[in-house]
């Protein structure tokens, strides 16, 4: 009986040194880096200087642009999606987009247009997936 007291006294030992030890010297890993903030374009029309960071598309929803991750910002969730570089009021490392500019409903206004044609693009999210459609809308009282 007296044995197994004695290995019961060195379990108990064992278990008790083992709770709760861990190195004193060890520092907690450091903090994740903070998200870099949003530095949101500004378009300005060079007519009438009227300056905006809202550019709508063909459904006047509003999308915006980071330009510190060269994103466009779909305003109903918050997605951001790459890809979309800002250099003045072109859009697209290839300046496929621009912004121009227009009045309705009394007014100001930026639409997000195809460079080419000058009409107003249709964007959506998908599935997840940013999509551009073209359209026959022209800019309301652009000119």
């Amino acid at each position: 009986m007296h044995v197994s007291k004695a290995v019961l006294l060195l379990m108990l030992i064992g278990i008790a040194a083992g709770c709760g030890s861990s190195p004193t010297s060890s520092t907690p890993p450091p903090p994740p880096a903070p998200p870099s903030p949003t530095v949101l374009a500004n378009f300005t029309d060079p007519k009438t200087s009227f300056s905006t960071q809202d550019v709508r598309e063909a459904q006047r929803q509003i999308v915006r642009f980071d330009v510190s991750t060269n994103s466009l910002i779909w305003t109903l969730t918050g997605q951001k999606f790459t890809g979309y570089p800002v250099s003045g009021n072109s859009i697209g490392s290839d300046r496929k987009f621009q912004v121009a500019f227009g009045m309705e409903d009394g007014e100001h206004r930026a639409y997000f247009t195809e460079a080419a044609t000058g009409t107003i693009c249709d964007i959506e999210v998908l599935n997840g997936q940013l999509v551009i459609l073209p359209t026959s809308q022209t800019v309301p009282g652009g000119g």
